[in-house]
């Protein structure tokens, strides 16, 4: 095995220990709703509304105008039901939602607004083949939240 193939295998054999020593797997489960938000919720609704954030077993959600808000607040124990379905390790508690700075009467977000942006389908990929080596699935796509996340939540500061 050459010098650079066994440096990748030992990170790839650390990487799960990492991030069940560090409690890390309840998170990046959570986590993963970012990545896949089109994949959990239908085209239509994925396009008026996007994940900010999760605190405290709570996600919200930015909504593009008051109308969908209204709309899913009537859908919202469904999309929780929905999203919790998909998750292996965690369970959300409930959905707030929000709309964009500047449309509220109040301000329902603290500190400094997230966006999320996901990256260009070729830079994923590209990540994707970067990691490729690792054995471990599980370890795997771990990384690769962490590295969509990363490139994904921008601040508006």
């Amino acid at each position: 095995m050459q010098k650079k193939d066994r440096r990748h295998q030992a990170l790839a054999d650390m990487l799960p220990h990492l991030i069940r020593d560090r409690g890390w797997e309840v998170q990046l489960d959570l986590h993963s709703v970012f990545q896949n938000w089109q994949k959990i919720i239908d085209l239509e609704t994925s396009e008026h509304c996007r994940p900010l954030k999760i605190s405290r077993g709570v996600l919200w959600l930015e909504v593009d105008n008051s109308a969908w808000l209204q709309q899913l607040q009537f859908q919202k124990h469904h999309i929780l039901d929905t999203i919790n379905a998909t998750l292996k390790k965690s369970t959300l508690q409930d959905i707030k939602l929000s709309l964009p700075k500047g449309r509220s009467a109040q301000k329902i977000q603290r500190g400094p607004a997230l966006r999320f942006i996901p990256p260009p389908a070729d830079e994923v990929a590209a990540f994707e083949r970067q990691i490729a080596f690792i054995t471990d699935e599980q370890c795997r796509e771990a990384l690769l939240r962490f590295w969509y996340l990363a490139h994904a939540c921008k601040s508006e500061e």
